[in-house]
């Protein structure tokens, strides 16, 4: 007999299983417990819009492209009354094997005489997935399935049917914050594959501790000494493990902690396999690195403060001094990193001050997260993409995916982003705008 489980979702992921893409929702259940939701009964599809009185649908499924890797194929198509920018079309909705297997498809069928047009094709399969099924991270959701035995660090539930129940919300998502100090000589640039990380500190509600792999007099209690870098980094693993966070956060982690842990890891031939389901640690590169753990949100609160919340600072600098001052009234412990290594070097009493610094650099950028964890919460539930995501966009893609998510419910296609020659056609068309009326002072 079924099984009913009421949880929180947080984050969607995808693997590939036996040619097969499964949904991977992680969420915590309602009483406090991680849990991953496996479901098998997605696929992914694209719209393609034929010109007017032409069937396409034979031809559609007989595509079939071999890579290097991969075979693309469709699966099978479906003929729908669709709207597009307003007008009514009729759509054929084919479905591939792959989520992979759309954009090398799509390639295929756009320059074809008999195709008017072809959409929704670079949605990415698991917000796909969120926004079909009218699954909205945070909020509480009911999943019918079983539990299954899977090689993960959490339990697995394979779920045959989820649907929200109430509006209520996750308002306490567990939140750790981390920092790391690294060697660095003032007059040198910061180099990850020459040049060590010496601490590392993690601050939480109920915890706080700083590792460090030199040893030197101290009362504090949150000091914790190792016997080396690679020690500490394994610290870094089991702490997270331990803890069991649904949020990792740093302050610019894209950009620095979490690629110049990674680069150490590999250095000394460590897994930083910290997803729940065993996976690594992996960074995503684009126009900026973004550092993704399967099953744990990570939050650089550094981006959201900027592309969200900059508008509305005071500051001009975007450093955790200067957001800390204004949003928190507390900044960073006065300390000169310049004298860092002169202290690691020679084994003196000022590390201790060093420690205490790294702790309220992870303190402050813990404060930071759960003062602005509302608003990224209210945000998560209007777009309906995940806090991982939705903390990383500019409001312009913001407003795309709560348009995107708004579409399906009223059976509209969405319109394709425009290319670069039609991004130059709309800036030389240019439109007058309303008249101003000049008030007499």
């Amino acid at each position: 007999m079924a099984e009913k489980m009421q949880f929180f979702p947080l984050d969607a992921t995808y693997r590939i299983v036996d040619g097969k893409a499964v949904i991977n929702l992680y969420g915590r259940t309602e009483d406090g417990k991680q849990v991953c939701l496996l479901d098998n009964s997605f696929d992914p599809y694209f719209y393609v819009v034929p010109k007017a009185g032409i069937d396409v649908k034979e031809k559609l499924e007989k595509i079939r492209i071999e890579g290097e890797r991969d075979i693309a194929f469709v699966t099978k198509t479906e003929a729908l009354l669709k709207k597009y920018l307003g007008r009514e079309v009729l759509a054929v909705k084919v479905y591939t094997n792959l989520p992979g297997s759309v954009p090398v498809i799509r390639d295929l069928v756009k320059d074809w005489d008999m195709v008017e047009g072809t959409y929704e094709f670079d949605i990415p399969f698991a917000r796909r997935y969120l926004i079909d099924r009218n699954i909205t991270p945070m909020m509480l959701h009911e999943a019918t399935g079983d539990f299954a035995g899977q090689n993960y660090k959490i339990p697995v539930f394979r779920a045959e049917n989820i649907v929200q129940i109430t509006g209520d919300t996750l308002h306490n998502p567990k939140i750790l914050a981390f920092d790391i100090e690294t060697y660095s000589p003032f007059d040198l640039a910061i180099d990850a594959e020459k040049n060590p990380i010496i601490m590392l500190s993690f601050y939480a509600e109920d915890f706080r501790k700083v590792f460090v792999w030199k040893k030197f007099a101290t009362e504090l209690e949150y000091v914790e000494f190792v016997g080396s870098e690679a020690e500490l980094i394994r610290k870094f693993k089991e702490t997270i493990e331990n803890y069991k966070p649904d949020i990792l956060t740093g302050y610019f982690s894209d950009g620095f902690d979490l690629p110049y842990i990674k680069t150490r890891a590999d250095k000394h031939k460590i897994r930083l396999d910290i997803g729940l389901d065993d996976s690594d640690l992996r960074l995503k590169s684009g126009k900026d690195i973004i550092v993704v753990i399967n099953g744990i949100t990570h939050l650089d609160i550094f981006k959201f403060i900027k592309r969200v919340m900059g508008t509305t600072l005071e500051t001009y600098s975007y450093d955790l001094n200067a957001v800390a001052s204004e949003l928190l009234d507390e900044g960073k412990h006065d300390v000169s990193l310049a004298e860092l290594p002169n202290a690691w070097d020679h084994f003196n009493g000022d590390l201790e001050k060093f420690c205490k610094y790294c702790l309220h650099d992870s303190y402050l950028t813990y404060s930071l997260a759960a003062k602005m964890m509302p608003t990224i919460i209210e945000m998560v539930k209007i777009v309906g993409i995940p806090m991982h995501d939705a903390s990383r966009v500019g409001f312009s893609q913001l407003v795309e995916w709560y348009v995107m998510k708004q579409a399906q419910q009223f059976n509209e296609i969405a319109p394709n982003k425009p290319g670069h020659n039609e991004v130059m056609n709309r800036r030389i068309h240019t439109y007058e705008g309303a008249f101003v009326y000049e008030p007499k002072p």
